[in-house]
């Protein structure tokens, strides 16, 4: 299951960790999902996940649009 997860962040991940705040932003997220799970809180561990994932989405678009406008 994590290697097909995995496989299908790699471009968003390899976009997401270009700045050194986002990485460390980063593992404070993991941290947060992880203290979640750890604390057998499922709706927080799902909604720390899913803004996460917004969050890296939303930084991995904004290189990628901006470099598709420059293309055209």
């Amino acid at each position: 299951m994590h290697a097909g997860v995995t496989e299908k962040i790699r471009i968003i991940r390899r976009l997401d960790f270009t700045q050194r705040p986002r990485i460390v932003a980063t593992y404070d997220e993991h941290a947060g999902v992880l203290q979640a799970i750890v604390a057998r809180d499922c709706p927080g561990a799902r909604g720390t996940l899913r803004a996460h994932i917004a969050c890296s989405r939303d930084v991995a678009r904004n290189p990628t649009l901006h470099r598709l406008v420059e293309a055209a």
